[in-house]
């Protein structure tokens, strides 16, 4: 980094610090050049909550790599892995839909928290959708579970954790990623969350999201949970940027970087860009220097990754925004990821 860039990183989250938008968070790029990082408040091994980076990491990259093998097919009716689900569009439900977020879903599912996880998954299997599959983009939780349970299903019952160490984790040596953090590390390791008032405890090493809390006693589920550093989730970017390479050792076919950089949706849902699993020229949280080829991903409780496919450089994010009360809206931390994307991709300094 050079010294420009250093003093406008650092007036950048001073800034945020001082506004109250985070009191701890770790910052990593990664280029072609290499990794850099940077922490403010805590240490750059510091575990958090990623929250909906679990979306990608490592659900749909999982699925990905089995589309990219042969092993499933974009087109595949999903009652095929889960007859049991019975909406009133369950012959018309394919796994595109929920790489892309085109169900029509319109349950919060923190609505549910206080149901058991079979009533949970229950109330996704009969839900009755008012838009035919495939027509509107609804992003939420409920099409990366099901796409969890689907890559469980023909993974013969391994479930998300398994897959994602045997796969991802180990090979990359992303060694304090996974779910239930506290098996590997210290509890004064992990970021806390949240002050919580439904589970009457601070948040520290336990799923912030209530649902996938839920859930967690029968599986970890594909929306949300997996707890990682940045170093970690650098490695699991670059991987990406690098067709599915890592340090010379291929992890998915080729063909991944085109899959998380191409518009899915593009004569699908009118008006609408996502790639499979990966938003995709997001100017909310990607500000000025989103492009059609600049992928990313966002978590409730302040992680981010943003990448650009074409420079084959990414800024990965994690942070406490949630702590010690979440906000009432993501605006905030969508401004600083903004501000953050636009320095890393070269566009500004402060």
């Amino acid at each position: 980094m050079n010294e420009a860039f250093e003093k406008s990183l650092n007036t950048l989250f001073e800034r945020a610090m001082a506004d109250g938008v985070f009191s701890k968070a770790v910052v990593g790029f990664t280029s072609e050049d290499g990794m850099e990082l940077r922490a403010f408040g805590t240490s750059e091994n510091s575990v958090f909550d990623i929250a909906s980076v679990t979306k990608v990491c490592p659900t749909s990259t999982l699925a990905l790599k089995r589309i990219l093998n042969g092993e499933l097919d974009l087109d595949a009716k999903v009652i095929d892995f889960l007859p049991e689900l019975r909406t009133n569009y369950r012959n018309e439900v394919l796994i595109r839909h929920l790489l892309t977020h085109s169900l029509d879903y319109r349950v919060p599912m923190s609505s549910l928290k206080r149901l058991p996880p079979e009533q949970i998954l229950d109330s996704l299997f009969q839900y009755r959708f008012k838009q035919q599959p495939g027509t509107v983009f609804n992003y939420g939780n409920p099409a990366s579970i099901l796409l969890g349970l689907v890559l469980m299903r023909i993974s013969g019952g391994k479930n998300l954790q398994e897959l994602g160490e045997e796969e991802f984790f180990n090979p990359l040596q992303m060694t304090r990623s996974g779910w239930d953090p506290l098996t590997r590390v210290a509890k004064e390791e992990i970021v806390a969350t949240e002050e919580d008032n439904w589970r009457g405890r601070t948040i520290q090493g336990e799923i912030h999201d209530e649902s996938a809390f839920v859930l967690r006693k029968f599986f970890p589920v594909g929306s949300a949970g997996m707890f990682s550093t940045v170093p970690d989730l650098l490695k699991f970017v670059t991987m990406i940027l690098n067709d599915g390479e890592f340090e010379g050792k291929r992890m998915i076919p080729a063909g991944i970087l085109k899959l998380v950089s191409t518009n899915a949706l593009a004569g699908r849902v009118k008006g609408e860009c996502t790639a499979l699993g990966w938003e995709l020229d997001a100017i909310k949280f990607m500000g000025s220097v989103h492009h059609p080829h600049m992928f990313g991903k966002t978590g409730f409780t302040g992680s981010s990754i943003v990448a650009d496919a074409e420079k084959k450089k990414a800024v990965v994010l994690l942070s406490n925004f949630t702590y010690p009360k979440r906000e009432d809206s993501a605006a905030r931390i969508n401004e600083f990821r903004s501000r953050l994307s636009e320095l890393a991709f070269g566009k500004s300094l402060i």
